[in-house]
């Protein structure tokens, strides 16, 4: 994967080189790689920009499975990335593959975003107590507003509310007739 992880390539080009177009492309793959592993009813569990590769051909694929895990599982204790986990699972150690649908929303942001960390402004040991309050990130500078609707789509306090990523499937391949 010759370009390397997707936060770094994020980062390192920018709104000046990357176009709307490649994250899209970007969002599909990834969505596509989740959609993947939903319809084998495995989680992924740490699903984020620093673990999607982009290959020399522009395709965004999802890696590092060291937390992947059959659904519904329960963990007791360990570490989890709390900026990029659902409420659900960092409070009772339930996860699914509409867990992975938070962090996919999550992931949107990131790239939306360019690479900034979730949660700018908010302390780490907040971060859980102003999600249940209803707090929600802002869209991006520039984010398209489909793709801001399916990112508080997939952030429903309600697991059952959320979308399955065929479902934001679906949403990414109307929203690029829109924003491309």
């Amino acid at each position: 994967m010759g370009k390397g992880c997707l936060v770094d390539y994020l980062r390192s080009r920018g709104r000046a080189v990357i176009q709307t177009k490649e994250l899209l492309r970007f969002s599909s793959n990834v969505c596509d790689g989740m959609g993947f592993l939903e319809s084998r009813s495995l989680v992924h569990r740490d699903l984020a920009a620093r673990n999607v590769l982009i290959s020399d051909a522009g395709l965004a694929k999802v890696s590092d499975f060291g937390l992947a895990h059959e659904e519904s599982y329960i963990v007791d204790g360990g570490k989890v990335p709390i900026k990029w986990t659902a409420p659900e699972a960092l409070r009772k150690g339930h996860f699914s593959t509409k867990s992975d649908v938070w962090s996919y929303g999550i992931l949107l942001w990131e790239l939306y975003s360019f690479g900034r960390v979730p949660y700018p402004r908010v302390p780490l040991t907040d971060v859980v107590a102003h999600v249940e309050r209803g707090y929600r990130m802002e869209a991006p500078e520039g984010c398209p507003d489909q793709i801001y609707r399916i990112m508080m789509k997939c952030w429903d306090l309600d697991p059952k509310q959320r979308p399955s990523f065929s479902e934001i499937s679906r949403m990414l391949d109307n929203s690029s007739a829109v924003t491309v």
